[in-house]
Order: structure tokens, then C-alpha cells, then sequence
């Protein structure tokens, strides 16, 4: 009986030792996807920021499609020097202050 009850231990051990190597996997899947999935986000919002602020002038169209892009990155949980400064575009009322701009035009080099 000792040596049956032996043997059921070192199986289950063996269990799950592969059950945390499958749970390391699926963990380690789960963060490439989601850095993955950041720096998509950070292209995307690169792409479509920085066009519209090539030539300093933004009109309620690219006010929207900024605002998009703002969302879509915070909701992704995106943090970076370009989100900022589209943040600070994206908040300004009316004409955007040259430092934000100008930072935003910096970011977007």
C-alpha cells in the first residue's frame, strides 16, 4: 500500500508541475499579446496623429479623429510621450497652443 500511495504522489506532483508549466505558457502568451497589442496601438495612433497635425491646422474632422485615437489607446492601456502630447492637442479649445503642438510635432519625428 506504501508503495501504491508512493507512486499516486509522485504522479500528481508530476500533474502539477505540468499544470504551472501550461499556466507559465498561457501567461507568457497572454503579455506577448498584450505588448502586441500596444505597440499596434501606438503605430495606429502614430498613423493617424501625426498626419493631422503635419501642417498645424486642425478642424473639428481631425479634432474627432484624434479624440478616437486618444480613446482607443487609453483604452488599451497605452502609455507614451505621443499619447501625452496628443492629450494635450486633443484638450485645448479651439487653436491648440503652440507648445503642444510643437511637442506633438516632436513626438511624431
Amino acid at each position: 500500500m506504501t508503495r501504491h500511495l508512493a507512486v499516486t504522489l509522485l504522479a500528481g506532483a508530476a500533474l502539477l508541475g505540468g499544470c504551472q508549466a501550461a499556466e507559465d505558457v498561457a501567461s507568457d502568451a497572454a503579455s506577448a499579446a498584450t505588448s502586441e497589442a500596444k505597440e499596434s496601438a501606438l503605430r495606429q495612433l502614430r498613423g493617424t496623429v501625426c498626419p493631422l497635425v503635419a501642417d498645424n491646422n486642425l478642424n473639428d474632422a481631425d479634432r474627432a479623429t484624434l479624440g478616437s485615437a486618444i480613446d482607443l489607446a487609453q483604452g488599451l492601456g497605452l502609455e507614451s510621450e505621443l499619447l501625452t502630447a496628443a492629450e494635450d492637442v486633443a484638450a485645448s479649445d479651439g487653436t491648440p497652443p503652440e507648445s503642444a503642438l510643437a511637442k506633438l510635432a516632436q513626438e511624431c519625428r
